[in-house]
């Protein structure tokens, strides 16, 4: 069976500490209804509602509490959960700062999920958790023998992005040692727990493999499905005369590098697009997602998938415009951090609907794309632009510092005013955007809905 994963946006997070510490330092308790997320190693558990116990709770004490069932879990909100394919998480505080369940809570929690196991008959996954003074947030899945399975990963999403991972024993090496030394040894063994999706292995992607698995995180889903060409040699990383010539997929190439570093990281590698069930799945899996993606397509799918199951992404790009006579007139490194309750790709203008539907007539159907394309009815598919692998490495190097920034908070003013930065070559200057555009509605109906979400789950086709 797999393990679960529980995720959060911020609101719930900040609801959730709110009500479980209101300040009197004696336990509190509340019920967490999660949605589902089938990846392809762990079941992610959603946070949608949070239930709030009905009226007062007069046995509360530092180190105890007792809750009325009942008062929770009527027939009728039963019967609403099962329906909804809802995880059941009970969640109470530690004001004490005791990291660990106590052997009361074990106790309790055997004797209440054997029976909301047996409430419902697809073998969902139920669980507790419990939050602790300093923030964090520890769970573990409960079944109806009573077994506890720790959850590895607890994960709440926002312009910062907190990851609490279980203890891992992590091979030591002087060059982890160094990077100790910039970050603190608690953000490295977090770099060196994380599994992280890159999607497109080329100009960016490439580049942003090779920070990735320098700073020693743990495991890369990697997914891009073209081939090395001789065209490719001058912005691939790594990449050599002999793919080019062997025909070797660029995940292919980019996974022998990366064993031949020697670092530890483990890759997962897709030759397919993300849309493939197998890399959708994959992709539910990962911590955090960078997409270095240069079609709409790519963009407004990658958008969906971390809307609706609640993971931090960063996407990657460069924007060139050349006068054809061998003059730059425009050439920016641009990047983008997007989580569920901020503004995504599409409500920052990165990419129209026109262009996701005439790229997906194209990729499916080039036939029926010349004929609406003639008739007016699609946007053109832009053509491919030039590479200068000198500003791919800047803007690289902009998400993963941006990464850092919000694993990490080292920047003196806040994460929110970064959501968009821009490296303007032809002018020598930076810009950065604070997001006020909120989620687009298109994709706010699906934020956190995980499986049900149909923009991820039923997108072969966009447009009429």
């Amino acid at each position: 069976m797999k393990r679960a994963i529980l995720s959060m946006n911020d609101s719930k997070y900040t609801a959730i500490i709110s009500h479980l510490f209101p300040g009197d330092n004696l336990e509190a308790v509340a019920i967490l209804l999660c949605n589902q997320g089938s990846g392809k190693l762990y079941q992610r558990l959603i946070v949608s509602d949070i239930i709030y116990p009905s009226g007062s709770l007069s046995d509360r004490k530092q180190d105890f509490i007792s809750w009325p069932v009942e008062d929770f879990f009527t027939p009728q909100r039963i019967s609403e959960i099962d329906q909804n394919g809802q995880s059941i998480i009970i969640i109470h505080s530690h004001p004490s700062g005791c990291t660990e369940f106590s052997e009361v809570d074990d106790h309790n929690d055997q004797r209440l999920f054997s029976s909301i196991c047996n409430w419902f008959d697809d073998g969902r996954l139920n669980g507790s958790a419990i939050a602790l003074p300093d923030g964090r947030i520890t769970a573990r899945t409960v079944d109806v023998q009573g077994t506890f399975n720790q959850m590895p990963a607890v994960s709440v999403v926002g312009e910062n992005i907190c990851i609490w991972k279980l203890n891992q024993d992590h091979q030591q090496a002087e060059y982890r040692d160094h990077l100790s030394q910039i970050f603190g040894q608690g953000t490295l063994n977090l770099l060196q727990s994380l599994r992280v999706g890159v999607i497109g292995c080329s100009g960016t992607g490439s580049i942003l493999i090779e920070l990735l698995v320098r700073n020693c995180v743990g495991e890369l889903v990697i997914v891009d499905d073209d081939l090395i060409e001789e065209k490719n040699l001058n912005r691939i990383i790594n990449s050599t005369v002999d793919d080019a010539k062997s025909q070797r997929s660029k995940v292919s190439s980019i996974a022998r590098a990366i064993k031949n570093i020697g670092t530890g990281t483990k890759v997962d590698t897709y030759c397919g697009l993300t849309d493939c069930p197998d890399v959708k799945d994959a992709l539910i899996d990962c911590d955090v997602i960078f997409g270095c993606v240069d079609t709409a397509f790519g963009r407004y799918h990658l958008d969906c998938i971390a809307s609706a199951y609640l993971i931090p992404y960063f996407d990657t790009g460069v924007h060139l415009e050349a006068d054809g006579n061998g003059c730059i007139t425009v050439a920016d490194a641009v990047t983008h951090y997007t989580y569920p309750e901020g503004g995504s790709l599409l409500s920052r203008g990165a990419y129209t609907m026109s262009q996701v539907t005439a790229e997906n007539w194209k990729r499916l159907d080039p036939e029926y794309y010349d004929q609406q394309l003639e008739n007016g009815y699609l946007t053109s598919v832009g053509e491919q632009q030039p590479a200068v692998i000198s500003l791919n490495m800047q803007a690289a190097c902009m998400t993963f510092n941006d990464f850092m920034a919000r694993v990490h908070h080292f920047r003196i003013d806040s994460n929110g005013q970064f959501s968009t930065q821009r490296f303007r070559l032809v002018h020598g200057c930076y810009e950065n955007t604070m997001d006020e555009q909120g989620p687009h509605p298109l994709l706010e109906r699906y934020m956190g809905s995980g499986d049900k979400s149909l923009l991820v789950n039923n997108n072969t086709r966009y447009g009429n």
